[in-house]
């Protein structure tokens, strides 16, 4: 048992170094160890840290397209959700086939279509009018 755990963390550890010697192809830098700690040791832990990731994403998206003259603000998001599909397919690719990711991502892109379904469009008045 402790040989398969021994095998897991050398696998680990060879695909994680692949993916920092990729990353610079795309101009990114490898990590230099002085981020943030991050704790994925329970599941509950896991999902706290994928939230706040998501948060991030979700908060660096709508700074930047409020920051853009109106007209040109929804074009960005579509290309910014363009860039995270690739990222995503970047992040994916790093792992063998049968890690079976890509359905992952997949079914992940189309839960989050749907969440917004999940909030009504209700902000004090309607889009019959013309701007």
């Amino acid at each position: 048992m402790c040989g398969d755990f021994d095998e897991n963390e050398r696998i680990d550890e060879e695909l994680f170094e692949r993916f920092v010697e990729q990353i610079r192809n795309y101009g990114v830098s490898p990590p230099t160890g002085g981020g943030a700690s991050v704790q994925l040791d329970s599941e509950a832990e896991r999902a706290a840290y994928m939230e706040t990731l998501f948060r991030a994403g979700l908060t660096r998206c709508v700074n930047d397209a409020a920051n853009l003259p109106y007209g040109e603000r929804m074009d960005a998001l579509a290309g910014q959700a363009i860039v995270f599909a690739r990222l995503a397919g970047v992040l994916a690719g790093q792992f063998p086939p049968e890690a079976d990711l890509f359905r992952m991502i997949t079914g992940a892109m189309l839960d989050g279509h749907e969440e917004r379904a999940q909030f009504p469009d209700d902000h004090g008045h309607d889009h019959s009018h013309s701007h």
